[in-house]
């Protein structure tokens, strides 16, 4: 049994999923509890909701390791529980609209991601994702990391700044020229045309 204080590697967590060990619950918790937590919290700004989605990413990781054996075992939960909590999300906002980082961010998107009847078939869907992919991976580490924080885990403006000890005006200018960065990209593959301009 593993103690409580005890933080394992990735790999000896993964080992544990391996053996069918339902210690390796309890090491995930341990080790990456509170993020996940934030990842969830972000988009469904709900407690409640996100112990669910905790729960759902647990059990999933149960289903999928093995015969998954993820290379980078952050990014995998991380992945995991952003897409369960985006399910979540939806099925809430069918009812109602729900205030959160994670709507204020798609907002913030909006202005330089193509509307998706622009996206007319899956090879266009999947040749933008490869588009945008590609464009994280050119930005600068600290800017590839804001986006990500942004875009990806929904974390507040004030939490990146705080993180990365800047303000939190430096963190919003920084994402203005991302984003005009990203649109330029899309322009230039096409994924933007005249009907996008009057959104």
């Amino acid at each position: 049994m593993v103690a409580n204080t005890e933080i394992l590697s990735d790999e000896h967590i993964i080992e544990l999923f391996f053996s069918r060990d339902e210690v390796a619950i309890k090491s995930v918790e341990a080790k990456y509890g509170n993020y996940l937590h934030t990842i969830a919290v972000n988009i469904l700004s709900n407690s409640e909701d996100c112990e669910e989605c905790k729960s759902d990413t647990y059990l999933a990781l149960w289903n999928y390791i093995p015969p998954d054996r993820p290379s980078n075992f952050k990014a995998y939960v991380a992945k995991i529980i952003r897409n369960i909590s985006i399910n979540k999300y939806n099925e809430k906002t069918r009812q109602k609209r729900i205030p959160s980082e994670y709507t204020l961010s798609l907002e913030e998107l909006n202005e330089c991601i193509p509307d998706k009847n622009d996206v007319e078939t899956a090879y266009d869907a999947k040749h933008l994702q490869q588009v945008i992919n590609s464009f994280v991976l050119s930005l600068s580490h600290r800017r590839r990391y804001i986006f990500i924080c942004r875009y990806f885990c929904g974390d507040s403006i004030n939490a990146i700044a705080s993180s990365l000890k800047i303000s939190g005006s430096m963190v919003f200018y920084e994402l203005a020229k991302i984003r005009k960065q990203l649109k330029n990209t899309l322009k230039q593959e096409g994924f933007w045309n005249e009907r996008n301009e009057a959104r």
